[in-house]
Order: C-alpha cells, then sequence, then structure tokens
C-alpha cells in the first residue's frame, strides 16, 4: 500500500497506473460513497479515498467505518457555500442544528446508545443487521414512547416493562388468530387469483414443509401477495394425490378451491406436474427451469439419454470448487482482498457469483496455494473463465428480473427467454469450450422453457413489448390468442373470469429471430429487461389492422411506451376505461408470478427461524411466526386504510345530512373545494397516529385482553 505523498506525486504526474474509480452506490450502501472515490494503483485498492469536490485524499479503512468520511463532507459543504462571502471563515453556525425538524440528540445520549446495542449484539449472539431491523426500530420507539409517560424522578425496572417468553408465544397465537380472520374475509372476495406452491425439508429437524402463497390484482390495481402458510405436512406419503389433497385441505381454511379459472405456480419437477395437472392452471417456474439447464450443463455429462459434451467448461468448473472448497477449509480468506463465496445447488445461478469473485481475485490466489491444488490453479484457462463469467452474468440478471415478488412478471418470460437465447448465438472470438455449452442451453432453453398462452398475451399486453421487435415472428399469434380471448369475454353471459387455455399450448420454434439493428446497438449496462423494450414507431392506422374488436384496434395503434420503473398495472388503471375488456385481462393474468420465489423466500426465513438453537420450536408455531412475518404489515395497512374509508364514509354522511336539511342543496365550486379540504383536513387529524406506526396501534389491534403467565412457554 503506498503512502498518502505517494498517491499525490501519482497524481500531479498524472501516473497512468493510477485510477480514481467512484463506488457503485446501492441501498445498502452508505450515503458518503456518493462524495468520495477509490484509489487503486496497478489494479489494487488503496487505502485512501479522494473527495469529488475538494480532491483531497482521507485515509479509509472498512474496520474504521465512514465517520471521518462524513464530517469532512459537512466541512467542505460548508466551506463551499460561504467562500464567496467569507473567504472559508468558520461560521459558528456549522455547530448547531440548521434545520427545526430534526431533534437534537446529545452526543452523549449517542455514545450511551451506541455503547447498549454494540452489548446488544455480544451478550445475546446477535447479527449486526438486527440493529437496523424493522422489528427492533419499532421495540426501540416504543420503549422511548413508553418512557415519555412515566415519571421522571422514579427508577423503572425494565423487566417490569418487557413481556415473558411465554407472554409473547401466547401473544403471537393471539394476533395470529386475528390476522387470520382478516386474510379469510378478505379471501372470501377473490374471484380471480393464483397459487404458488413448494415444499421444503428442515434439515435440523427432518420436518417437511408446504409453502402456499396467494396473489391477486386488488380493486386500485396492486399486486398484493399474501403467504396462506408454512405447514408441517403431515400426510404418509408424498404422492401426487396426497399432496393435491394436502393443498386442497389448506386452501379451504381460507373459502379457496382450485378449479379451470385458478392458475398454479410451481416448480416442474415430475411430482408437481402431476398433482395440478388437472382442475387448475399451472405455469411451471421459469427460473427453476433456467437453473436446471445451468446446473445439467456444468454438472451432468449426460441428461435425456444425449451427451451434454461441455468438458471444458465443466473443468474449470470443478477446479475452481475445489480451490475454492481448500481456500475455506484452509482459512487463508484473510490474505485476499475478496472472500471467496461457495454456492447453494438449490440456486444454481450463486455458482456465477462464485466464478465471478474467483475471477477477480485470480492474480491473489498464488500466495494462499500450493501443492496439488496450485498445480490445478496454473492449469486453468483464465480467458475462458473470463468469459464463463461474462455470459452467466446475463442469466444472473434475467434470473433476478423473474424473480421480483413485488410487481408483476409475467410479461417478462418471453422477452427474456429470447433475450438469454440471443446470448447463446456463437460469436467469432468465443472459446471452443463456450461454444459447446451456448449450442447445449440454446436447445435445452428452446425445449424445455415452455411458452403457453399467458406468456405471448401478457407479453403482448404490456405496451413496451406488443410489437413484439424482440421476437418478431411470435406477435400474429399473441394477437389471435388476445382476439380469441376478447370473444370469449364478449360472449360470456356470466359473472365467472375467463381463462386462457394454457393446456394446449406448445412450445415455440421461431423464437431465435433477432431484434433490429437499433435495438442490437443497445449498451451492454443497460438494464437486462430495458434491452428488450420496443423502439419508438410510427402512428399505426387502427383500420390497417384486421380485427374483430375495435378496442384492440386501438390499443395495438396507441404508441405510449412505459418506462423501465412505470408501473404497468397503474396504465391499466389509468386507461381501464378506455380498454375495459383489455384491462380486465391485465388484471386476471398479471397476478401470476414468472417463479415460485415467494415461497423460496419464506423458507429463506424459515431457516432463520429454525436455527439449531430452536429445534424444539413446535411446527405449529413455526407456521404463525411466518404468516405475520409476511403478512402482518401489509394487513395492517389494509386496516389502515379500511379506517380511513371509513371516517371518509361518516363525515360525508354528516355532511349530506346537514346540507339536506337546508334551504339549498346545491354548493358552488369554491364551496366543494372547502367541503373537501374540511374533509381531507379532518381525516388526516384523526389517522395521525398511524403515521410511525410500523406494526402495532390501539385502534387496530385489541390489547384490552390481559394474558396471564402460568405455564412455561411451550414452543
Amino acid at each position: 500500500m503506498l503512502t498518502k505523498k505517494e498517491i499525490e506525486e501519482l497524481i500531479d504526474n498524472q501516473n497512468s497506473s493510477l485510477k480514481i474509480v467512484k463506488p457503485t452506490v446501492t441501498q445498502k450502501s452508505s450515503d458518503v460513497w456518493n462524495f468520495f472515490s477509490h484509489i487503486y494503483v496497478n489494479d489494487v485498492k488503496q487505502e485512501y479515498v479522494m473527495c469529488n469536490k475538494c480532491r483531497v485524499l482521507l485515509i479509509y479503512k472498512h474496520s474504521s467505518g465512514t465517520h471521518s468520511l462524513s464530517k469532512h463532507i459537512r466541512y467542505c459543504q460548508n466551506t463551499t457555500t460561504t467562500a464567496k462571502v467569507s473567504e472559508v471563515q468558520t461560521n459558528i453556525k456549522q455547530y448547531y442544528e440548521h434545520s427545526k425538524n430534526e431533534s437534537y440528540i446529545p452526543n452523549r445520549t449517542k455514545q450511551e446508545i451506541r455503547a447498549a446495542c454494540t452489548e446488544f449484539v455480544i451478550f445475546d449472539s446477535r447479527s449486526f443487521k438486527t440493529i437496523g431491523g424493522k422489528g427492533f426500530k419499532n421495540l426501540a420507539q416504543k420503549i422511548f414512547n413508553a418512557g415519555r409517560y412515566l415519571p421522571v424522578t422514579r427508577e423503572i425496572n425494565i423487566e417490569n416493562l418487557l413481556p415473558t417468553p411465554t407472554t409473547v408465544s401466547r401473544y403471537i397465537d393471539q394476533l395470529y388468530d386475528e390476522k387470520h380472520k382478516q386474510l379469510v374475509s378478505i379471501c372470501q372476495n377473490l374471484i380471480s387469483y393464483t397459487i404458488v406452491v413448494d415444499f421444503w425439508k428442515d434439515s435440523f429437524t427432518g420436518i417437511q414443509y408446504c409453502g402456499i402463497s396467494l396473489h391477486h390484482t386488488s380493486n386500485d390495481w396492486k399486486l398484493q401477495c399474501f403467504v396462506l402458510g408454512c405447514y408441517p405436512y403431515d400426510l404418509e406419503s408424498h404422492s401426487a394425490i396426497n399432496t393435491r389433497k394436502f393443498v386442497e385441505s389448506k386452501l379451504s381454511d381460507f373459502g379457496l378451491k382450485l378449479n379451470d379459472s385458478i392458475y398454479v405456480v410451481s416448480d416442474n419437477e415430475t411430482k408437481m406436474i402431476a398433482t395440478f395437472k388437472s382442475n387448475c392452471q399451472r405455469i411451471g417456474c421459469a427460473v427453476h427451469y433456467i437453473n436446471k439447464q445451468l446446473e445439467h450443463g456444468f454438472n451432468k455429462e449426460e441428461i435425456d439419454k444425449l451427451p451434454v459434451a461441455c468438458d471444458a467448461v465443466q473443468n474449470v468448473f470443478d477446479c475452481v470448487k475445489k480451490i475454492v472448497a481448500h481456500i475455506k477449509k484452509s482459512q487463508k480468506q484473510t490474505k485476499l482482498s475478496k472472500r471467496v463465496q461457495t454456492y447453494s445447488e438449490t440456486r444454481f445461478n450463486g455458482a456465477y457469483h462464485m466464478l465471478r469473485i474467483f475471477f477477480e481475485i485470480f492474480d491473489e490466489l498464488t500466495m494462499v496455494l500450493d501443492g496439488v491444488n496450485l498445480n490445478q490453479y496454473f492449469l486453468l484457462d483464465k480467458d475462458l473463465l473470463e468469459q464463463i463469467c461474462l455470459f452467466l452474468k446475463v442469466f444472473d440478471e434475467v434470473i433476478e428480473q423473474l424473480s421480483d415478488d413485488k410487481r408483476p412478471t409475467i410479461y417478462k418470460v418471453l422477452p427474456l427467454r429470447q433475450r438469454l437465447l440471443n446470448e447463446c448465438k456463437i460469436q467469432d472470438n468465443d472459446h471452443i469450450g463456450l461454444q459447446k455449452l451456448k449450442q447445449f442451453l440454446s436447445s435445452r432453453i428452446q425445449t424445455k422453457l415452455v411458452l403457453h398462452d399467458v406468456h405471448f398475451v401478457s407479453t403482448f399486453l404490456h405496451p413496451s413489448f406488443k410489437q413484439f421487435q424482440i421476437a418478431p415472428n411470435e406477435k400474429q399469434k399473441a394477437i389471435d390468442l388476445v382476439k380469441a380471448e376478447i370473444v370469449k369475454r364478449q360472449s360470456s353471459a356470466t359473472s365467472e373470469p375467463s381463462v386462457i387455455d394454457i393446456n394446449s399450448s406448445s412450445s415455440t420454434k421461431s423464437s431465435t429471430t433477432p431484434k433490429s439493428q437499433q435495438l442490437k446497438a443497445t449498451t451492454t449496462t443497460q438494464n437486462i429487461l430495458a434491452q428488450c423494450f420496443d423502439l419508438p414507431t410510427e402512428d399505426e392506422d387502427p383500420l390497417a389492422v384486421p380485427s374483430p374488436d375495435q378496442e384492440l384496434m386501438e390499443y395495438i395503434a396507441l404508441n405510449d411506451i412505459l418506462q423501465l420503473d412505470d408501473d404497468v398495472l397503474m396504465f391499466w388503471k389509468n386507461n381501464q376505461n378506455k380498454f375495459p375488456i383489455l384491462s380486465s385481462i391485465v388484471a386476471d393474468i398479471y397476478s401470476i408470478p414468472a417463479s415460485n420465489t415467494t415461497v423460496e423466500r419464506l423458507f429463506s426465513s424459515a431457516g432463520n427461524t429454525i436455527s439449531n438453537r430452536r429445534t424444539n420450536l413446535n411446527p405449529d408455531k413455526v407456521n404463525k411466526v411466518l404468516f405475520l412475518n409476511k403478512n402482518l404489515l401489509l394487513l395492517k395497512e389494509l386496516d389502515r386504510q379500511q379506517l380511513v374509508n371509513a371516517q371518509k364514509k361518516r363525515k360525508l354522511s354528516a355532511m349530506s345530512t346537514s346540507s339536506s336539511s337546508s334551504s339549498n342543496n346545491v354548493y358552488t365550486h369554491d364551496e366543494q373545494e372547502q367541503l373537501s379540504s374540511t374533509l381531507s383536513s379532518s381525516t388526516t387529524k384523526k389517522i395521525r397516529t398511524f403515521d410511525n406506526d410500523l406494526f402495532s396501534d390501539e385502534d387496530i389491534i385489541n390489547k384490552d385482553t390481559d394474558i396471564s403467565i402460568e405455564d412455561d412457554e411451550q414452543e
């Protein structure tokens, strides 16, 4: 590592070995990194950073944190703003709070809290992230608020304020019963929805759990996802018949039933396919398809009685795995700039991160390897490793897009599938080993990742994909499917939702058509989904498109293109009066997730709940804890909205009664605005207590019931 003086000399001489790199800022990063850049000399990161504004060098080590950098930012900004007036003269206002909205906290109090938090993670063996968790912050806020109402002159024993473990355990049961009833009442009003099902076995207890989640589009066009439960599987066998019976019994607890209009998303194992082959519309998890083909390409010699023929790539992969395992066992990671990383076999895309980190520290590995492992290292083809990493990066980005459970994803499957096929095209400079892998994956994706009718329809009903520039030969099929669905809904005399039949769909074989030349020029740094967007086109003449329905013609002629961060459901909410039938189709099928990620994340939370220190936790208690973990915030928000709406209705009713008794019932425009303002102000005042409350509120959860403590906790 160079000294500060040596780095300054390199900067003054504009030495080519020195690089000033702005760090990648994520949601988890500190805000200070928006103001500093890292220093690299010969591609080695130095222990100094440079201020982007004043260009001064400051020492920085990961272990010391960013406190000194934050102090410099405040000084640097204050200096800049006062330089023109006072020539960088120190202003006494720098030592006081500038904003009246920010409450002043004495430094001594902060230090005491910091020490207490540090002791908390030490004594209770908790992770550092616990301090930033929503639950911990809510608990700290409630205790702080309680202190404001307690006598200042008396010392309070915290044990008299905190509940016992038994009380907490019993309150979980009470809270679960409340929220379970609330979710049941919501489910009773649902007509169109999607169910996601998956299974997981706990390695500590050996108990197998069934996770079920519910997805639907609400009346205000918001995607809502509820976890129905993480149930211990208690039937004798795991046959398809028993699995179906078990799932239907759990759905019946919420008043839900499977039928031909209900979609089910599951993985693509034989048992799950057999379980949901009838009386529902099963769609395979797209991420599961992709992960499986990657796993076959890197691990299998033969699949479906055909050779995989990816020997070169598999040799590199096996060698990297062995070296990574050796480094972890030998405890030599401290000598490396980055820690090597293994991957989970359940999610093969994690192998990309293992290979990427290995490549980034490739030149450092000679310091920690010896003997057989060093010989294997020298046999590695670094160029092939680099090409594999670049190739797998696209797959990783696609999987990340399809794993989003906060926004609709079903429309992404077709364009991203085509994006992968485009990536699998062989280039002139491809290593022979990578060419073999591309050939294998291209064939497997086309034959195994089958596109169903809902994929075509959902892609067409996204304004940024309706021209199918990513796969032009599939556009007519999508239009025909939408036409048929419109006719079906127009002719339907019942109120039951129409469903797109996916059982008769087949794999597409013409989906390798490239995009236009302009779209090919898209930079590789652009979002993987944005690379698939349609390019702007001239307005089409609606009459030039043969269609039995004017609504479809107008939608095709519409030239609106959504941006990457735009909410497609909000587009259809704003256009539901213009396109009533198309919007009803969107409401039905856009709740279908492209993957079963929601339930897999549920199992991840279950793994954190059932640790090696909590193996005696009752499976029913596990289910209740996970149900509340995934649903509590959303259910409380729905409660809050319901209370607000009820208050508005009461206010409107009172205003209506008052106005009807007057001699003149007609309001002028100004009077109507005044009434609306009064109503809004009154409602805001009444719901003020909800603003900073994450989990509990006396208006929502009845806390009057006093729970006695008699027995030991039965986890």
